[in-house]
């Protein structure tokens, strides 16, 4: 409500523009179509998701599947996305991040909903946990806030799940890790607030803003996995890279 009155308020003072460009709304009816898109698998596309599961020196013959030599990857998890990074999806990203238009989260809440409805039923649950990616110290100071938590918040009001907002603590070491560890972010989670949020079990959806090589979120599954809790899956705005046209929309269940 607060939020609202001050968004009201700034708009007597400066003009309603989206962050498309279009005047006249925070967000204006082609952005708000653009939200109601149904949300797409993207895994497939982050390099730092996938793992090796079959290699072949040679060509093999499988229940009549000609394989050619070469390796097999899958991805460690399942991410949905409502759209690529790129155009008038972008600039609502950029906005709400950086653009000081954090009331646009209570937009992207309803939107990412589906996704999160879409892992729980796969995964068996009603309400999963809802778990933001921590931000860095300096990004909450630059921004004034956590806006991946904020969201994560706001997801939890809409019924979709529940916040179970974790605190990372900073590491930089590198040492004893593989070149493919290496292209993950490491991150380490305070086992304090783990306790204190009686999160060990818990199933549990990681929530970020954008993934390009999926290397936050593979570090995100790994930290959240080794302190007890079964990943579903991740759920971001937007993601670097989709799969072709057509080929990854998730159908509507009604």
């Amino acid at each position: 409500m607060a939020r609202e009155i001050a968004v009201q308020t700034c708009s007597l003072v400066a003009p309603r523009r989206c962050p498309c460009g279009r005047d006249g709304a925070w967000l204006c009816p082609q952005c708000t179509q653009m939200l109601t898109a149904r949300p797409m698998r993207v895994e497939t596309c982050c390099d730092a998701l996938q793992e090796l599961t079959a290699a072949r020196i040679r060509p093999e013959l499988r229940e009549g599947v000609a394989l050619p030599a070469g390796v097999d990857h899958a991805p460690v998890l399942p991410v949905l996305a409502l759209g690529e990074y790129t155009g008038a999806l972008q600039h609502l990203v950029l906005a709400w991040k950086n653009g000081g238009m954090a009331h646009l989260g209570a937009r992207l809440a309803p939107a990412l909903a589906p996704a999160v409805t879409t892992l729980a039923v796969a995964g068996g649950v009603r309400r999963p946990h809802l778990v933001p990616v921590p931000s860095r110290r300096s990004a909450r100071l630059r921004r004034g806030e956590d806006h991946t938590a904020e969201l994560v918040h706001a997801l939890g009001r809409s019924g979709a799940g529940r916040a179970l907002p974790l605190r990372a603590v900073p590491t930089t070491a590198q040492e004893g890790r593989g070149a493919r560890q290496r292209r993950t972010r490491r991150i380490r989670l305070s086992g304090g607030t783990v306790r204190r949020a009686g999160a060990a079990g818990a199933r549990v959806v990681i929530l970020d803003d954008v993934v390009t090589t999926g290397a936050t979120l593979r570090g995100m599954h790994d930290a959240l996995t080794q302190a007890g809790m079964q990943v579903l899956g991740a759920v971001v705005v937007a993601s670097a890279r989709v799969p072709a046209a057509g080929t990854s929309r998730i159908p509507d269940p009604s």
